[in-house]
């Protein structure tokens, strides 16, 4: 039994050492599973965080605008045109907030008293959730969300309303916003990036409202089903909550994130959950991939050791030097043979060796040791160190090391050599064998960072230490245009786009170096020369030892991210009718305005502005010739101001110019005056029809006529109704008798 176990000894070794090799390779391969879940439960995370700040300014907006009906309310109520006046705040909201479908304002009974929508008006939703919540509670700071109820135009929607009281506490009706189920999908399907990822909007009673793609069966559905996804993360009272498995919307194991958007600016009776799911086999296709790959590469490891122990017990009985010449005779093509002479230093190659350097045979000097220019810094050191051991110490000649061709190519090679001596046993040369292993050292490279790079969808890019390009991928090349023989060798600075300095990237790196990784915004020029936004993400990557050997970078195109949030920030500020500033960007410019006045003791005028005989115009030739008359106005009142001047459009027909800096009251009676004479002037529009309007306008100037926003505001106000009351077609100074 002894003599078979010694016999048997190298066969039981192996077999060990590869079901070592087999249980680290499961082991990495769960792990990667594992961190693949993860990081994609965060991206859904983050796609979440897009969809949040989006809705949460809807909600904020939504909000503001019906604090503002319920402001106005009373004052309309108390003039003799208040139904058009109201009709018209309403309209003018429903036209600037494409997220809101309607806006109503109820009676104490639920009928409809003003609307957006004229066909609503007249109509009793008391029945309607949105109506009862506010009777029931009689809380006006209450945002209430009403569960998704089918609308006349049979499609679901979400109220927002809150209940207005009158001056005595008493319950006089109600204000609503119905959310517009058609931009709020488009609000979802903006941050889909993956044809198997879902996002739904579903209200805090777990009734879904919209969802992207459309799920038809799914609209209304209740979620609230105890052992739900929805009703463990509402339970759980966390903002984001992370699921893996198989919940009854979905028939397959998928990964979800869920998030409750309640923005502390608003007081909700009840809160919106998102949830935003996808398909868990695809999200591991490409680990399923790598496992096959691996699993072909294991069996083929397990193939070749066992031939290659087979191969060494069949011939360790012949002679050492026979058996080393008979493996270098017998090499496969490529495999470069070379002696060295200790006496004099001299090198002897075969042709293979030259070409596996690039070097020209006829070129090379008497010792043919022009090869050592190639190496990398430290590379020779190495060599020398190695040559000396086998030598004085008889340590087997085995190195790897690398070179830079003349070519430009990064090559890695594997020298094996035996010591060789003379009759006395003096030792005089080395016989050896270079092989080109740059292919395999980039596959154990491949091994080594498949737990940082997995998905083939992004861009990715991987150098080594010294940031020279070692792999790029396929997206790589379709967002830059570089194929990988373009940019194997060079490093990521070929696609630097000159807007950031080199402060910004030596921050950068230091970051990277000091965290270990790195993300953020940076600007990347295309091989077209195109230059376009990406998220640049940098991973570090340490061997065994903790020593940095790589950097694996991706990147990800946020031109169209880029743009959204421009479109926001232009739907936000601007009227879109005019491209005029709206109020709230009027607003912040007068805050500014105010402050730097006070600051440099400056005067400041405020002018509202109010078309005259513009209905009439609207009510002859339609709302789209209304447009256009306002869309010249507005061209007009641009030309009678300077470029720091503000023109705003604030209403219907009405507008404020802010006058930032003047020295005196004269001025900004010269600007009306200027603004008064464009304005009579008759306007052409472009089906043929000439129309004439005035105006009526208010003035007033800080400090005289108010420190701070709102006096300002009261009083130009009060100004332009004084000039409308003393028969229009004027303007008017704002004066205390006022």
């Amino acid at each position: 039994m002894k003599r078979f176990l010694i016999r048997w000894r190298h066969w039981w070794l192996l077999a060990l050492g590869l079901a070592a090799v087999g249980a680290y390779l499961a082991f990495n391969l769960q792990l990667e599973q594992g961190r693949m879940e993860a990081v994609e439960l965060e991206r859904l995370s983050t796609q979440s965080k897009v969809i949040e700040d989006n809705l949460t300014r809807q909600l904020t907006a939504i909000n503001l605008s019906l604090e503002s009906i319920m402001t106005e309310l009373p004052g309309w109520q108390n003039r003799p045109n208040a139904f058009f006046e109201g009709m018209n705040h309403l309209k003018s909201l429903g036209v600037a907030m494409t997220s809101v479908r309607t806006l109503l304002v109820l009676d104490a009974h639920g009928t409809v008293i003003l609307s957006n929508l004229d066909e609503l008006m007249g109509r009793n939703f008391y029945q309607r959730d949105y109506f009862q919540a506010p009777l029931q509670s009689l809380n006006p700071k209450m945002l209430y969300v009403s569960p998704p109820f089918k609308s006349v135009l049979n499609n679901y929607l979400i109220s927002l309303s809150r209940a207005v009281l009158d001056g005595k506490g008493q319950f006089v009706g109600v204000v609503s916003a119905a959310i517009d189920p058609v931009d709020m999908q488009s609000l979802l399907n903006s941050v889909r990036y993956a044809d198997d990822m879902r996002v739904m909007l579903v209200h805090g009673a777990g009734q879904v409202f919209v969802s992207a793609p459309a799920l038809n069966n799914f609209m209304a559905r209740d979620l609230s089903d105890p052992s739900s996804f929805f009703s463990q993360h509402l339970q759980s009272q966390r903002a984001v909550s992370h699921f893996r498995g198989v919940d009854y919307f979905a028939d397959a194991p998928h990964l979800a994130v869920l998030r409750t958007f309640a923005p502390t600016t608003l007081v909700m009776d009840k809160p919106l959950v998102l949830i935003v799911s996808r398909a868990l086999n695809v999200v591991i296709a490409p680990w399923q991939r790598d496992l096959g790959r691996q699993a072909v590469a294991y069996l083929l490891l397990v193939v070749l050791s066992a031939v290659g122990l087979f191969l060494y017990q069949r011939q360790k009985s012949y002679q050492r030097v026979s058996a080393q010449r008979l493996k270098l005779a017998t090499q496969a093509s490529g495999v470069g043979i070379w002696e060295y002479e200790l006496s004099n230093r001299r090198y002897h190659w075969d042709a293979a060796m030259f070409a596996l350097f690039g070097l020209n045979p006829k070129k090379v000097n008497v010792l043919n040791n022009d090869w050592r220019a190639l190496l990398l810094p430290g590379e020779e050191h190495r060599m020398k160190d190695a040559t000396r051991a086998t030598i004085n110490q008889g340590q087997a000649f085995d190195l790897m090391f690398q070179i830079r061709r003349q070519d430009g190519q990064l090559r890695f090679m594997h020298n094996r050599a035996a010591l060789y001596s003379d009759a006395l046993g003096v030792p005089n040369r080395l016989i050896g064998a270079t092989e080109d292993i740059t292919e395999r050292k980039l596959q154990e490279i491949d091994l080594r960072l498949a737990a940082t790079v997995f998905d083939c969808q992004e861009s990715m890019i991987i150098t080594d230490l010294n940031q020279v390009i070692l792999r790029v991928n396929r997206a790589f090349t379709a967002m830059f245009g570089y194929t990988a023989d373009e940019v194997f060798g060079k490093t990521p600075r070929l696609l630097q786009s000159g807007r950031q300095d080199r402060q910004f990237y030596a921050a950068m790196w230091e970051r990277v170096n000091h965290d270990g990784t790195w993300q953020g915004e940076i600007w990347n020029r295309k091989k077209n020369g195109d230059i376009f936004p990406n998220l640049l993400s940098i991973t570090v990557v340490h061997d065994d030892g903790g020593t940095v050997t790589h950097y694996v970078g991706t990147h990800a195109d946020i031109t169209q991210r880029k743009a959204t949030e421009e479109e926001i920030k232009q739907l936000a500020f601007y009227d879109p009718l005019t491209g005029l500033p709206n109020r709230r960007l009027l607003q912040d410019r007068l805050q500014q305005g105010l402050s730097k006045a006070r600051r440099d003791q400056k005067r400041l005028a405020l002018l509202f502005i109010d078309l005259d005989k513009f209905k009439p115009v609207n009510d002859d030739f339609g709302h789209a010739v209304g447009d256009e008359l306002l869309l010249a106005v507005a061209q007009r009142l641009q030309t009678c101001v300077r470029e720091s001047d503000t023109v705003a459009r604030v209403g219907g027909d009405e507008f404020v110019v802010l006058l930032p800096v003047i020295e005196a009251a004269p001025n900004a009676l010269r600007v009306a005056q200027k603004i008064h004479d464009a304005l009579v002037q008759p306007f052409t529009l472009s089906a043929g029809q000439t129309v004439s309007i005035s105006s009526s306008t208010g003035i007033a100037i800080y400090p005289e006529h108010g420190s701070n926003e709102a006096e300002l505001t009261q009083n130009a106000d009060t100004a332009m109704y004084q000039a409308k009351a003393a028969g229009r077609d004027r303007f008017v100074v704002f004066e205390a008798a006022l």
